[in-house]
């Protein structure tokens, strides 16, 4: 009989839901609602008359710092709580360590009967062997989610749909909520501000200026409207203007009309911090929609903030198309866009791991932005061509091409996977031989307890790689390009005259640029084009075909060259 050094048998029962955008699938079944109502019912069938419900409503389960969660974590230590009831246990969370830490440590720890309904699981009706599976694919779906998430931002911040909310100052658009328009009033507020900048005014005078006339922050402004934005937990006064809001209206690019994706991004769906992106890797597009401040204005307010000379070309230099596309073949590393400081006009790419100033790469790959562009829109010329005047062949070449790709892929994933799987039963050999060594005393216990723990550690490490390696070549038997879809999308692109950062995106995943190297006094540039789907693809000579023979003078006496690789 289970023993507890409670006073009550039944005692109260914390009724735990959560919902987040996680759930939109299934939102009706998942919503808070629908959960109180099988909880409380659980509850009482269970015998427990005694509830407190505990709600998070819009918080992911990745993280375990959710504010109802945590008061239910505090109920517990405090022992007002003998037992838990939930849905299912991915409202506990997604992250299955930890969920696996609360529900075989702590709730056993402070006497506590976790239900969860949906599940089949009942702690005081024993252990439940598949829980643990449970929890980690309760974790999965939130990775896969992440990744599909990542995709969908992709696409839609490629296409030039803000990623994010509007700025104080904007609504969304009533007949499309994906674009934004003007709101006069919080509008007539920024262009104060900006005028207040061009007329001297610093931060705090501009904000004190604001709460003597009794102009709302935009926090209040937003809570006013019943807009739910995230970070709104602000206490000050509804007229309280803080220094950063006012940095950061004087700083934004929006206000010019245009949009800026890609400004942060996190290295795991399990961070929630934002890391700063560079500028060559986010996409800008101009004009999108109307400008509450002209660009002359903006760029008056940045010089006066920067105080000196700026060291980036204006706004009205839009960052290149290519900008996150570009790798080093030597390094793997980005290259990084770049202006010539003394003429503008002159741009440029070359590998950040060479300029970083760490040499990590031995050349710079240094490449002249139109040259770039007369390249490859030559290349997808001479694609789109080529798909349009011998479907047939593009096709069978395509796909024969991208089973090739495919082949050498998995042949070289598998040689991974077999020199692992030889080193694992390797590592078992040597430890065997270890033991054996140290029972026999040829060895310390000191250096088998370090030789020891080096082989494990290498051989978790190997398990890690070769359940990757597996997974990967499962998911490579089943994969097959949608030859269709993509002939539709290079149809898509006859006869372009100039590039767009769509085109770019739609055809293209990556391009490899080489290091210039001279033959016969003039310079040859290697561009290897890798396009979404089938990878490197060098276009078959026909007579149709256009050339895309490029040579730019880049100065007197210099120049450069590049020439399609040539297949049979």
């Amino acid at each position: 009989m289970k023993q507890s050094g409670k006073q009550f048998t039944d005692g109260t029962a914390a009724l735990y839901c959560r919902l987040s955008r996680d759930d939109n699938m299934d939102s009706e079944s998942n919503s808070i609602q629908n959960q109180k109502k099988i909880l409380q019912k659980a509850a009482k069938e269970k015998g427990y008359t005694d509830t407190i419900f505990f709600v998070d409503d819009g918080v992911t389960g990745t993280t375990m710092k959710r504010p109802g969660f945590q008061k239910m974590l505090t109920a517990i230590e405090a022992g007002y709580i003998s037992a838990v009831f939930v849905k299912d246990l991915s409202r506990l969370g997604r992250n299955y360590i930890e969920v696996g830490r609360l529900t075989e440590e702590f709730f056993p720890l402070h006497d506590v009967r976790l239900v969860a309904v949906s599940d089949g699981v009942d702690s005081d009706e024993g252990d439940n062997e598949f829980t643990p599976f449970k929890n980690i694919m309760n974790e999965y779906y939130a990775k896969d989610i992440s990744k599909k998430r990542k995709i969908v931002n992709k696409l839609k911040g490629n296409s030039g749909v803000p990623l994010s909310q509007p700025p104080y100052g904007y609504i969304k658009k009533p007949d499309d909520p994906r674009f934004w328009v003007v709101e006069p009033e919080a509008a007539g507020v920024v262009r104060r501000i900006y005028q207040m900048a061009v007329d001297g005014f610093g931060l705090a005078e501009t904000a004190a200026v604001l709460e003597a006339d009794g102009i709302v922050n935009p926090t209040y402004y937003w809570r006013a409207r019943g807009v739910n934005r995230s970070g709104l937990k602000s206490t000050v006064e509804p007229t309280k203007w803080g220094h950063t809001t006012i940095k950061k209206i004087l700083t934004l690019q929006e206000y010019c009309g245009d949009i800026i994706n890609f400004k942060s991004y996190s290295k795991s769906y399990k961070m929630k911090k934002r890391i700063e992106n560079p500028e060559e890797n986010r996409a800008i597009f101009l004009n999108v929609h109307e400008a509450i401040i002209d660009r002359a204005t903006w760029e008056k307010v940045q010089k006066l903030k920067s105080g000196t000379r700026r060291k980036r070309p204006t706004v009205t230099q839009e960052p290149s198309v290519f900008s996150g596309l570009l790798k080093c073949p030597e390094c793997g590393g980005n290259l990084n866009f770049h202006f010539n400081q003394g003429n503008h006009d002159i741009k440029f790419f070359s590998c950040n791991n060479h300029n970083s100033g760490l040499r990590k790469c031995s050349q710079t790959h240094y490449i002249r932005l139109e040259f770039l562009e007369q390249v490859v829109l030559g290349e997808i010329r001479r694609l789109t061509c080529f798909a349009n005047e011998y479907e047939d062949d593009f096709v069978k070449a395509v796909m024969g091409h991208s089973a090739k790709v495919a082949q050498t892929d998995r042949a070289k994933k598998q040689r991974e996977l077999d020199a692992l799987v030889a080193r694992d039963k390797e590592l078992d050999g040597l430890f065997e031989r270890l033991y054996e060594d140290n029972v026999a005393g040829k060895i310390n216990d000191e250096r088998f307890a370090r030789m020891s723990k080096r082989y494990e550690e290498e051989q978790g490490e190997n398990a890690k790689k070769i359940k990757a390696l597996r997974l990967e070549l499962k998911k490579s038997d089943g994969r097959q390009m949608d030859t269709d879809a993509f002939l539709a999308t290079v149809r898509r692109y006859t006869d372009a005259q100039e590039l767009t950062r769509r085109m770019v995106a739609e055809l293209i995943d990556h391009i490899e640029v080489y290091h210039a190297e001279k033959v016969n006094g003039v310079k040859q540039q290697r561009i290897v084009i890798y396009y979404n789907c089938i990878g490197q693809f060098a276009v078959p000579d026909r007579r149709k075909i256009p050339e895309v023979d490029v040579l730019l003078k880049t100065r007197k006496g210099v120049a450069v060259s590049y020439s399609p690789e040539r297949i049979a």
